[in-house]
Parts: structure tokens; C-alpha cells; sequence
């Protein structure tokens, strides 16, 4: 029994999980969707134009210098035909081979005398990336340097795949290498792909006497295709084929080193490249190069390439929610820049290609695509905000309807009650009916000013509190609060001191003013306790005249002091103590704001309050002139 509740728990947790984890990505579908659209795009663009940027990005790092010892032999044909200009056996040659051929180079005489004085300086190797047709005139025998093992005589494969000897191929094949470069379907050569054949490639022979190594590699992707790292070109030595044969060489020009020969103006040993037009003998040696030194260009797996470009859309997705779109845009700025500066180095460092269009692209893409998602979310947040605005405006509105309707429809029983009070208390009643009238009279009067502070301030969040100024002495409005509150005053034994200044006439409204200090006279009133000392003062000071009320009463706390004039607020020493609505001096701030003035509040705890106001001459004034 408790195994099967464990396990029923168990479901049930994991049901609530796998809900909760839905419930929140379908939370954030949006979000997901365009991050995966986002991602969807730029993990694409790489293999949409990936030649383009592979040969862009060859041409932008420039020439480099390869630190392999290989010559470059180059076999110009305007030299070599000045060369053979005199020999009438090789003009007549010239009518049974075409002129464009290698066959148009086939010299036995020469290239012996080409080869010695090569081999004269023993190099590692000689390689011929010329293809000498077993049609042409066999050489004699006595031409040694044709036979010799460290030269190389390039072979072809024909439509079938077959190799096809040169001429000066020994009986068994080892010195022949073949030499065919595959060119991509645009016409530029950009990849190497070892042949399955028997005799393996002249890159890889020459590239065996380097380093044993470099051949053991290799044969490993025999049949693959590999990326060549072009190093520019300008990067390995070059020198005439006429000119050594003239004699115009450095001693130990060719020592130890990689020759290639090759022919520099036949078309058919010219190849475009990612960096410029290149011969057939200089493509090997790139090849060579790549081998020994391990150059090849390497690409990105596809799933590190979705990786990178998921990490660029997130980085982007985050700065534009997260931050303003000033700092969105230098983070975006320099986010390119970094992803730019990565490619370059990785390439240029480990030989690995990087996209580095595409990231651009993408940060682009994901910007354009997280703004407007941006601007759709704060559009859709001030709408609804608006919506609440409105209901809420609307809640209000029918709230201080409700408020002012009821409060005066109270106004009338509340005035029948009183005059009933007024009528009985003329007559003859006992002591404790007429206590009993005396208190319902003094409650229905304090209910009435609870209504009529109701029904000022549903005026005043309407707006129907228009000021009717006109010229008062402000203490003959003192002098009837006074007349009107000293009975309270008595009542309660308290002593009333005023002081007021003679004053010029000031332009208020005289019933809002009135409506103010009877507030605050009240006030004073109401929360100095028995046998208490209240005082009240006008002064005019410069442009200003200060009307104040001193009392010796409990004080504020300064917690509450600053919300004393917030509208219902009430002291929490005083909310069960003395009765009061907390608009009296919400209405006294709002009434001589409307006037310019100011009111004031100078209180300590247990020592009484001085609460007043002031209200500006300068503005009366002006309204006198107009």
C-alpha cells in the first residue's frame, strides 16, 4: 500500500512538472519561434555562399612566405624559342606537335644540360610538371640526367582513369608522378584530391622527400578532397629555365631543395586560383607545401557551426530586450567586430574556417527581427495599460458619482433631523431628553460636515472647484471662525490667544479660505486636551500674508508627518481616539494651492503643533491691474 502511494505521488509530481514546463514555454512561444527562425537562418547562410567567402577570404590575408625550400623553374616560351631559334631538327618538330602542347618544350639535348647543371648543386628532388607524350622521339641513352632518380616526369590519367607515361618513363614507372589538378565548375582551383591510382600524385613524391611522414599522411586520404591553404603568389622562389642554361645561377641555388619545373605562358598550365592566376607548377608546390607543413583548410563541423550561430543569436536577442537601444546598438557594433576579428584569427592561426559573413548577416537579421518583436511587446503593454487607465478612470468616476449622489441625498434627512433636534430643545423636556436631543444634535452636525468634506472633495476630483476671488480682510474670516468654534473651545476649557495684524484687503475666495481655517482652527480644537492653550496670528511679512495656529497638544510623529495632507490619512495615534475623516487637511493643501500659497506644518512630539499657511499679495496685485 504505502509503495503504491509512493509511486501514484511520484506520477502525479512529474504530470505537474511536465505541465508547469509546457505551460511555460508556450508562455514564451514567441520568444522561442523567432530565436529558432533567427538561428534557422544564419546556421544556413554558410553553405549558400561559402566559395565566395572561401575565396574572399584568401584574398583579403595577403601573400605569405612559405618556409619550404622549393625553386620554381619556369619555362617561358618566347625564351625558349629564341633559345632553339638556330636548330632546324626542332623548327621541323614544330610542324608534327602543336605549338601550345608540352610536346612544343621536348629538347632531349637541352633538358640534359638543364637537369645537370640542376643536379650539379644536389637537390633534394627534381619534379617536371610536364607531360611528355610517348609519340615524341625517344632520347638517346647517353643522355644520364634523364634517367636520374631524384627527377620526376609527369604522367596523366586519361578519360578512363588510366595513367598515361611520358616519354622518358624508366621500364618500371618509378620516376614518373602524376600531376592532374581538378578545377570546381566555376573554372578555379580550389581543392587537391589524391587519385586512386597506382602511381601516386607528384605532390605527394616530392613531399616525401621532405619529411617520410608527409607521404604516411597522405596516403590516409587517398580519394579525398582537401582544401589547399594558397599562400599567395609570391611565395616561393622563382627563377628562368634560360637562364640556368645560360648560367646565370648562385652557387647553391638549388642545394638540398625542391625544384619544380614547369612551363609559365602555356595556357594549359595556367589555373585561376582564390588568389590570382597561378602555373601548374606553382599549384604542386602550395600542395607540397600543405602537405609537410599541415596547411589545409579546415571547416567548421556543421553542428559547431549551429552552435556558434545559436550563441550569436542569443547574444543579440538578449541585448536588444534587455538593453536601451543605444547600448543595444555599440554591444551589437562591437559583437560584429569580435565575431570578424575571430575568423580572421582562427583562419589565419589553425588554418580553420569560420564563417564570418554569415554571423554578420545573423546579428543583422536577429536585431531587425527582436526591434519589432520589442516594439510589438511595449505596443501591446501600452495598450493594455491604456485599457486599465480607462477602467480605472471609468471605476473612479462611477465610485465619486456613487459618493456625491449619496452624500447629498444624506444632506436632507440629516437637515430635518437637526431642525426636529432645534424644535424639541425649545420646548419643555426632561433633563435626560434634552441631554439625549443635545447629543443626537452635536452627532447629525459633526455628520454633516463628514458629508459636505465628501462632496468637496468629489468636486474637486471633478474639477468643479472654480475660485471666486474678490477683495476680503482675511481677519475678519478669522474673527467668524473663531465666533463660530469657541463654544468648542469652552466646552473643553481651552484658552483661545489671538493675535491678529491690521491687514490690506486680499483678492481670495472668502468661502474656500474660510472652509481652511475653520479646518485648521477645528483641528487645534479637536486634539489639544482640556485646559489647553491654542493661539491664533496673521502677520503680514514682505509680499506674503501668514495666518497660524499654535496648540499644545499631542504633537505629530515624524512618521506621520509626511502624510499628514494625503487624503483619508489620519494619525494611527489618533484613529480611534477622535473621530475625523482625513480630508480636512487634504482640502486646507489643496484650497491655498489653488490660491499660489503654501501651507506649513512645525510640530515636535508632546510639545504641540503650528500648522498655518501663507498666501502671496503679489499675485492679488496683478489681478487688481487686469
Amino acid at each position: 500500500m504505502i509503495y503504491e502511494r509512493t509511486v501514484d505521488t511520484v506520477r502525479r509530481i512529474v504530470a505537474e512538472r511536465i505541465v508547469h514546463l509546457f505551460q511555460q514555454v508556450w508562455r514564451f512561444r514567441g520568444f522561442a519561434i523567432r530565436i529558432a527562425f533567427c538561428w534557422a537562418i544564419g546556421a544556413a547562410l554558410p553553405f549558400f555562399d561559402e566559395v565566395k567567402q572561401f575565396d574572399l577570404r584568401l584574398s583579403l590575408r595577403g601573400s605569405q612566405e612559405s618556409t619550404l625550400p622549393i625553386v620554381l623553374v619556369n619555362l617561358e616560351q618566347s625564351e625558349w624559342s629564341h633559345w632553339h631559334g638556330s636548330d632546324e631538327n626542332w623548327l621541323r618538330s614544330l610542324k608534327e606537335f602543336n605549338v601550345t602542347s608540352d610536346s612544343y618544350f621536348w629538347r632531349p639535348m637541352t633538358w640534359q644540360s638543364l637537369l645537370q647543371k640542376i643536379l650539379a648543386q644536389n637537390p633534394r628532388v627534381i619534379g617536371v610538371a610536364m607531360h611528355f607524350s610517348p609519340q615524341l622521339p625517344r632520347a638517346s641513352d647517353d643522355l644520364e640526367a634523364l634517367k636520374d632518380p631524384r627527377v620526376l616526369w609527369a604522367g596523366l590519367l586519361d578519360s578512363e582513369g588510366r595513367p598515361v607515361l611520358p616519354i622518358t618513363a624508366n621500364s618500371y614507372g618509378y620516376n614518373v608522378a602524376l600531376m592532374d589538378l581538378r578545377e570546381d565548375e566555376d573554372r578555379i582551383l580550389r581543392r587537391f584530391s589524391s587519385p586512386l591510382s597506382a602511381i601516386p600524385h607528384m605532390a605527394l613524391r616530392l613531399a616525401e622527400s621532405e619529411s617520410k611522414n608527409s607521404l604516411r599522411e597522405a596516403n590516409s586520404f587517398l580519394g579525398d578532397t582537401r582544401l589547399i591553404n594558397f599562400l599567395g603568389s609570391k611565395s616561393f622562389t622563382k627563377i628562368s629555365a634560360v637562364d640556368i642554361l645560360r648560367g646565370r645561377i648562385e652557387p647553391n641555388q638549388f642545394t638540398n631543395k625542391i625544384v619544380i619545373i614547369g612551363a609559365n605562358s602555356n595556357g594549359l598550365h595556367r589555373f585561376r586560383t582564390p588568389v590570382g592566376e597561378m602555373s601548374r607548377a606553382q599549384v604542386i608546390a602550395h600542395v607540397v607545401d600543405n602537405l609537410v607543413e599541415k596547411r589545409w583548410i579546415e571547416r567548421s563541423s556543421v553542428w559547431m557551426i549551429s552552435l556558434y550561430m545559436a550563441l550569436i543569436v542569443i547574444l543579440v536577442a538578449a541585448a536588444v530586450l534587455t538593453y536601451p537601444q543605444s547600448v543595444a546598438s555599440v554591444f551589437l557594433i562591437w559583437l560584429a567586430l569580435g565575431t570578424t576579428a575571430l575568423s580572421i584569427w582562427v583562419f589565419d592561426t589553425w588554418f580553420v574556417w569560420i564563417p564570418a559573413l554569415s554571423p554578420l548577416v545573423t546579428i543583422a537579421i536577429t536585431y531587425i527581427v527582436f526591434i519589432s518583436y520589442q516594439l510589438s511587446r511595449k505596443e501591446n503593454q501600452t495598450w493594455r495599460l491604456e485599457q486599465e487607465r480607462h477602467l480605472q478612470s471609468e471605476v473612479e468616476a462611477l465610485r465619486n458619482n456613487f459618493v456625491s449622489l449619496i452624500s447629498h441625498d444624506l444632506k436632507t434627512p440629516i437637515a430635518k433631523i437637526q431642525a426636529i433636534c432645534d424644535r424639541l430643545l425649545t420646548g419643555t423636556v426632561d433633563n435626560d431628553t434634552r441631554d439625549g436631543l443635545s447629543n443626537l444634535r452635536k452627532e447629525s452636525t459633526e455628520l454633516h460636515r463628514y458629508i459636505h468634506s465628501i462632496l468637496q472633495v468629489s468636486r474637486l476630483e471633478a474639477n468643479r472647484t472654480p475660485l471666486r476671488k474678490e477683495p476680503v480682510d482675511l481677519n475678519e474670516i478669522v474673527e467668524k471662525v473663531i465666533e463660530i468654534l469657541k463654544p468648542l473651545a469652552d466646552d473643553k476649557r481651552q484658552s483661545l490667544h489671538v493675535d491678529l495684524e491690521p491687514l490690506f484687503s486680499i483678492e481670495i475666495d472668502p468661502v474656500l479660505i474660510h472652509e481652511v481655517i475653520l479646518n485648521l482652527l477645528e483641528n487645534a480644537i479637536k486634539y489639544t486636551p482640556n485646559d489647553g492653550s491654542i493661539s491664533v496670528q496673521t502677520t503680514e511679512v514682505n509680499d506674503r500674508v501668514y495666518f497660524s495656529v499654535l496648540d499644545n497638544g499631542p504633537g505629530i510623529s515624524s512618521e506621520d508627518q509626511t502624510r499628514i495632507f494625503e487624503k483619508f490619512f489620519r494619525g494611527n495615534a489618533h484613529q480611534t481616539q477622535i473621530k475625523g475623516t482625513g480630508l480636512g487637511l487634504y482640502l486646507v493643501k489643496y484650497f491655498i494651492e489653488l490660491h499660489g500659497g503654501e501651507v506649513y506644518l512645525e510640530t515636535e512630539l508632546g510639545k504641540g503643533t503650528k500648522v498655518g499657511f501663507w498666501l502671496p499679495l503679489q499675485e492679488s496685485a496683478a489681478d487688481e491691474g487686469d
